[in-house]
């Protein structure tokens, strides 16, 4: 399945590409179906598909793995925007301690389905989709999900008559939602200590949690931070899911340096006139090509 895997090396290509721009931190996995594995699925689903209740929809598969909470709705409303099929959420349950899923099922290229659909299997060809999946998970979830796959749910009948410690399996997960959330409150007040000492570098660096191209603000845009603390209590205001969403929406990757984006920062929210007027040729030339599109 030469061709199939060249398709999903240029989707992951392209994924990973949309997530270096974004800045966010995140570790991107991929796999390919085997003939085997696709057998094995029919074996198991094999009278849904052939009933046409459903399609095997996942020859192609991608996990994105993230390293916060509050990522996992930007990644997915991004990826959401062309191609969507299906979006399957499970949601939060007041009782059980589960593993949370968001998966979105997407369109293969149309230039590709061809190539993609020539590979299959002949006699399963129709019950499978001309899509491939990509699964969003936290990383503190993906490592709970690992452990379980392995040693629970491929060996479910050395778990039976042990109901209790499945509950103690379950809910070692909720503490690792709650270290997820405590995470997240951890950063925002880390970044307000900081702006209140006058620390703008590090406040910047907890308010985004994104991975930076380097260690400060240039000593210009440092020194008018210094200047204009208003501008600092504006940056620890601002929407940070639509401010990545704007680094991810732009057909042009921006440098991520900390002057970069406290320059789009300041020209989505700020309007500062003394900063434009410190803005670099680099994000002039990038916002000016922006523009343009």
């Amino acid at each position: 399945m030469k061709e199939i895997r060249r398709i999903a090396d240029a989707l992951e290509q392209r994924l990973q590409q949309c997530m270096e721009q974004s800045g966010l931190m995140y570790r991107l996995f991929s796999r390919v179906k085997t003939e085997r594995s696709i057998r094995h699925k029919m074996e198991i689903k094999g009278d849904a598909y052939r009933a046409g209740k459903m399609l095997m929809q996942d020859i192609i598969g991608f996990r994105i793995v993230l390293y916060f909470q509050d990522d996992v709705d930007i990644v997915a409303l991004f990826l959401s925007r062309v191609g969507l099929v299906r979006k399957s959420v499970d949601e939060p349950d007041t009782f059980t301690f589960r593993p949370q899923r968001l998966n979105l099922t997407l369109r293969l290229p149309e230039e590709e389905v061809a190539a993609f659909r020539a590979e299959l299997p002949a006699e399963y060809a129709d019950y499978i989709g001309s899509t491939y999946e990509v699964q969003i998970r936290t990383i503190f979830s993906e490592g709970w999900h690992e452990v379980e796959h392995d040693l629970r749910y491929k060996c479910k009948e050395d778990w039976e008559g042990y109901e209790s410690y499945s509950r103690i399996l379950n809910g070692m997960l909720g503490t690792l939602e709650t270290a997820e959330w405590t995470m997240r409150s951890l950063l925002a007040d880390l970044a307000n200590r900081n702006f209140l000492m006058g620390n703008y570098r590090a406040m910047f660096r907890n308010k985004l949690h994104l991975r930076l191209k380097n260690d400060d603000f240039s000593p210009a845009v440092a020194d008018y931070l210094r200047q204009h603390g208003e501008l600092a209590k504006g940056i620890l205001d601002m929407d940070r899911m639509m401010f990545v969403f704007t680094l991810l929406n732009h057909s042009r990757p921006l440098s991520l340096t900390f002057d970069n984006l406290l320059f789009l920062i300041n020209r989505l929210e700020l309007m500062d006139a003394g900063l434009m007027e410190l803005e670099s040729d680099e994000f002039r030339e990038w916002l000016d090509g922006n523009k343009a599109q």
